[in-house]
This record gives C-alpha cells, structure tokens and sequence, in this order.
C-alpha cells in the first residue's frame, strides 16, 4: 500500500498537483485555506485534514504550493504549521517562487525537528502540473532529492537538482529574468513597428521564423495582437516575482537593469488597475508612453 502524500495549499497549482497524484494512484492528504479548492480535491478522491500539522503527522512527503513565500511561511512555521507536526524523516517539498534566503530559513527549521526540506519552485504552472510536464528547480540535500524524485516524476518532465539549499529558489529567480525582459523585447518591437504602421501580424510572422523566436513571443504574443490582456500568469505575481530578483540582486551586489526596467513599467500597469491582468498587459506601458496602441 501506498504512502499517503501531504498536499498543502488549495491554489491552482496545488489543484493540479492533487488531481495529478490521485491519478497516478498515491492516496493524497490536502489542507488549504479555500474550502472551495479543498472541496474540489476531496472530490477528485482526496482526504482533509483540520490543520498543516495534523496532516504533516500523517504524511513522509509533503507538498507544499503557495501563492508567495509569506503565506508558504505561515502554513509551516505558525501556529499548527507544517513543522509543528511533522514526523522525523519526512520531506517537504516546496513548490512557492520565494527567496533563496528565505528556502535557507525554512530547511533550518525543520532539520531542528529531524526534517528535511527541498526548495522546489515550477515553471509551467497548473496546466503542466496536471499533465506531468512541470520543470522542477530543486535545491536541498541529495538525499531527500533521491528519496521523493519517484514522487516527483509524474509531476515533471525535466526534474534538476541545481544544489543545495537555495540554488532552486535562484534557478527560478534566473528563469524569471529571462522570461520578463524577453517579454519586455516583445512588447518594444510590437510598438516600434506599431508606431511605424507597418503590419504586426506579418512582424510577428517573420520573427517567430527566425532568430528572434522564444516561448514569449509565441505565446504572448498573439494575446497581444488580441488586445487579449485576461490573466494568465498576472501582473501581481509578476511584481512579486521581480521584486524577489532585484532582492537578491542586491543581496550579491548585481546590476540588473533590464529587470529594474522592467519592474518599474509594471508600475505603471497597474497604476492602469490591470494588476489582474496578464504578464502581456506589460504593452500597455509602452502604448501609454509612446503615444500608440498595438494591434494585430
């Protein structure tokens, strides 16, 4: 008989990441702050328990998917948290984009309680989660990596410990840089040309073709050329998310201007009230600043 498996959280991700695992055949334990999202859990065949700690008791792994890292903190480090039940061995996963300073801070914890702890932030979000194809950055002792990749694997089709303790929660940071300013080139090429008058869906035609092609452009932006700006991955997170890069940044003294650049015209997003919004709602600050509006 299979292990039961701690699902913590009851966000879109953590939906996914249950509905994944019942799938896959683990008897699944889920806690959440949302009785709307556990009730969809427990009808897709998973069990609830009352608090973190009781269901970390009962549970050797234990994922935690949390909407920032000071939620992800109080589910495990408050009152009835995670750490305050856990069983000696056990692992937690932790699926939340945070700091790689605050990954440091939680693994402390709970190897005080004989725990171990893997920071473990995603790329691909719920719709990947529930068909395995998330990208898992891992930071944490090679030993916990070894004993819950057999849990993970269904999860994710590229699964990569980076290192120890803190390295996933960078990874992600990285991967977050890449994708904004990609994004950020996007957006400045679709206003020059929209600016110029040329035809952006030819632009986006030939530069989808050619050496300007990334994820970005092919998946933003069409949604751009929409004037499509509904929430896919929203501007809040992508705030959130960049003000965790220029953090750490400062924390090793580098310079990144292009995602202070960046941060900076999301500002101006959601002085606009699209905090809601998509990533690519990022246009709207260029249109606004140069006098335009792109349109495909």
């Amino acid at each position: 008989m299979k292990n039961n498996l701690g699902v913590i959280g009851s966000g879109a991700l953590a939906r996914a990441v249950c509905w994944r695992l019942l799938e896959c055949g683990h008897p699944v334990l889920v806690w959440g702050p949302d009785p709307n999202g556990v009730a969809e859990c427990v009808r897709s065949g998973a069990a609830t328990e009352a608090t973190p700690a009781i269901l970390a008791s009962k549970a050797p792994v234990i994922i935690v998917a949390a909407e920032d890292g000071a939620e992800s903190e109080r589910w495990q480090l408050g009152d009835h948290g995670v750490v305050t039940g856990l069983a000696e061995g056990s692992v937690v996963v932790d699926m939340t984009t945070m700091s790689p300073s605050q990954s440091r801070r939680l693994a402390k914890s709970y190897e005080e309680v004989g725990g171990r702890f893997l920071d473990a932030p995603v790329s691909g979000g719920a719709p990947a989660a529930r068909t395995g194809n998330l990208v898992m950055m891992i930071g944490g002792p090679e030993s916990a990596f070894d004993s819950v990749l057999p849990v993970l694997q269904p999860l994710g089709r590229v699964i990569v410990r980076m290192g120890e303790t803190g390295t996933g929660s960078t990874a992600k940071l990285c991967n977050q840089v890449m994708c904004f300013v990609s994004l950020c080139g996007v957006c400045e090429a679709f206003t020059l040309g929209a600016k110029a008058g040329i035809d952006l869906t030819k632009l986006f035609g030939i530069a989808s073709s050619g050496a300007a092609q990334s994820w970005e452009l092919d998946n933003m932006g069409p949604k751009i050329l929409a004037r499509d700006m509904a929430a896919g991955y929203p501007v809040s997170t992508s705030q959130q998310d960049l003000s965790l890069v220029l953090a750490a940044a400062r924390e090793l003294k580098v310079f990144l201007p292009a995602s202070s650049l960046v941060h900076q015209l999301y500002h101006t997003v959601e002085t606009e009230g699209l905090a809601s919004g998509g990533s690519q709602a990022l246009i709207r600050a260029l249109e606004k600043m140069s006098g335009v509006e792109v349109r495909g």
